[in-house]
């Protein structure tokens, strides 16, 4: 006689609640603001373009590309285009897996838009709209709804968000990353997408408390999976990143040592000139008269 064991299935992500839903095509206002203090939103540029504004910053969503708004942070969604399709979805949800690309802009697949168009779909038969096109703020059940479309919906955005997890985190031969490896993959990811930010926004301040905030988490907590992933810390590649583009511009000769502090996000050249110097061995003058005679390599 067999002994059978029960199993009990790992849900990695589970969506609980549908906050907001909206498919739209042509123009849409920029006054559509959006503040879920425990929602997040997944927005998708089916067809033109889509502006994303939070933390003061645009985003511009191509077609086949998606992004995550982190719950709580207020951002708004614009569309000017008249050839342009969006899908724009809050929820809440189980899966801290989320966070790590939370401010990235990732392109789906093909089977992903398949997906998209399934929950559109599912929303449009499961819910009365609030007008002709699909703007769902208050959802108010039909009563000739498919069965289970409540369920179809929710798992068509699991598999979304799963898929787009792997995509992320694939390895280079194409091969889905394992169970195990999976956290060490998102960690690396997420310090690729730091990595990406500073690159980015050298010209700002850059305190790691900024960075911290910026990408959601405290300044220990992500200070520990840089260094463990990077072995270096935030602050020294800030540093090395500075340094790297005041080579670039210096051998350039296109801007003054005051330019380029200014662009460096420096707080004045003098400080610019001491940490250049202490970095490189030599001040900036200098360094770009070196390479101009050949006596250092850019």
């Amino acid at each position: 006689m067999s002994i059978y064991e029960n199993y009990s299935l790992t849900r990695t992500i589970s969506i609980r609640e549908i906050v907001t839903a909206d498919y739209f095509t042509g123009p849409f206002p920029s006054d559509f603001s959006h503040d879920h203090p425990d929602a997040w939103e997944l927005c998708c540029c089916l067809q033109g373009e889509m502006q994303l504004v939070k933390d003061f910053r645009k985003v511009i969503l191509g077609p086949g590309q998606v992004a995550l708004v982190q719950p709580g942070t207020p951002h708004d969604v614009c569309v000017m285009g008249k050839r342009s399709a969006n899908f724009v979805i809050s929820f809440t949800c189980s899966g801290e897996q989320l966070r790590s690309v939370q401010d990235s802009v990732i392109t789906y697949t093909d089977d992903q838009l398949v997906l998209f168009h399934k929950i559109v779909e599912e929303l449009k038969n499961t819910f009365q709209p609030n007008d002709l096109q699909l703007h769902l703020i208050s959802f108010r059940p039909s009563p000739d709804s498919p069965f289970g479309a409540e369920h179809m919906i929710c798992n068509y955005l699991e598999q979304i968000l799963i898929t787009l997890l792997r995509n992320v985190t694939m390895k280079d031969d194409g091969t889905i990353v394992r169970s195990e490896h999976f956290k060490d993959a998102m960690q690396s990811y997420l310090v690729a997408q730091v990595g990406k930010y500073i690159q980015d926004n050298l010209h700002e301040k850059l305190t790691v408390e900024d960075i911290a905030t910026h990408f959601h988490y405290s300044r220990a907590r992500l200070s520990a999976i840089f260094k463990s992933v990077s072995e270096m810390g935030i602050n020294e590649v800030v540093t090395f990143e500075r340094m790297r583009k005041a080579k670039l511009l210096l051998t350039e000769g296109n801007m003054s040592v005051t330019q380029i502090a200014a662009t460096l996000g420096y707080c004045s050249p003098q400080y610019f000139s001491t940490k250049f110097t202490k970095e490189v061995g030599c001040p900036p003058s200098q360094y770009a008269q070196l390479v101009k005679e050949g006596k250092i390599q850019k």
